[in-house]
């Protein structure tokens, strides 16, 4: 059985450099859950301009999930021709579904490949 959740992405820090040691990122970070092609749900924050270190996002979305489902976050850098993957994660919803509410910071990326934390927010709503 499905339950509306609310996903707050409140804020991103230490974010890998994707234009290199002076330039600054423009992040943006997609959220979903389920595959596209099979009627999945996504949104995307506003892009941060000119951002280095932390970077407030302080945006909610949406969604209608099962305990099953997992939440995709990934962070990417905005760029004129061709946007970086900064990186991302997966947040199983079975611990959500159990407790209600979780608030916490989530490593994007894996071992040696840690790119960056983002702090969310998650709410099963009434």
């Amino acid at each position: 059985m499905s339950k509306r959740i609310n996903v707050e992405i409140l804020r991103a820090k230490d974010l890998k450099r994707e234009d290199g040691v002076l330039g600054k990122n423009d992040p943006y970070i997609v959220v979903s859950i389920g595959h596209s092609l099979l009627g999945g749900q996504k949104h995307k924050t506003a892009t941060q301009k000119n951002q280095s270190g932390d970077v407030e996002f302080n945006e909610s979305f949406t969604f209608d999930a099962k305990d099953s489902d997992e939440l995709k976050v990934k962070v990417f850098d905005d760029d004129l021709v061709s946007d970086d993957d900064i990186g991302s994660t997966k947040i199983p919803l079975k611990n959500l579904f159990e407790s209600g509410r979780i608030q916490q910071w989530y490593q994007i990326g894996e071992g040696s490949k840690v790119r960056g934390s983002v702090e969310i927010r998650l709410s099963i709503l009434a």
